[in-house]
């Protein structure tokens, strides 16, 4: 029994360590795609104001369509640009995120080889005295 108990704290530990190793890269991943969200925020935010107006200003005198529709163009190219870097950025996070997964497989193999062994194993000795 002193020997399934050490087991099952070797086991434990074991599985704690996991546990650990799985939810700091959980958490690189979640830093990575806030890094990448926050870069496309930014860009929408400094970009706009600089770039707009003056490309407006631009098209306006060579092509002849109003300032306001050149704005709303060029507005709507750099908001898909931003919204399709987060949903891209979104689909990589969720492919590559694991959370907990190998530990609650190994978790789950465990309880079954626990399960496994308690049914198997004898009621009691044959070699002991009490019979």
């Amino acid at each position: 029994m002193r020997a399934l108990a050490a087991h099952l704290r070797d086991m434990l530990v074991v599985r704690g360590q996991l546990a650990r190793l799985e939810l700091s890269v959980a958490a690189r991943q979640l830093r990575r795609l806030g890094t990448v969200w926050t870069l496309a925020a930014l860009m929408i935010l400094v970009s706009l104001p600089l770039w707009l107006v003056a490309l407006a200003d631009t098209l306006h005198d060579v092509l002849g369509i109003s300032r306001a529709g050149w704005l709303c163009l060029i507005a709507g190219l750099l908001t898909v640009a931003a919204t399709l870097a987060m949903w891209t950025a979104w689909r990589r996070f969720r492919r590559a995120f694991v959370g907990l997964e190998e530990t609650l497989e190994e978790l789950r193999e465990d309880m079954l080889w626990l399960r496994e062994w308690t049914e198997t194993a004898p009621a009691s000795s044959p070699d002991s005295p009490d019979e």
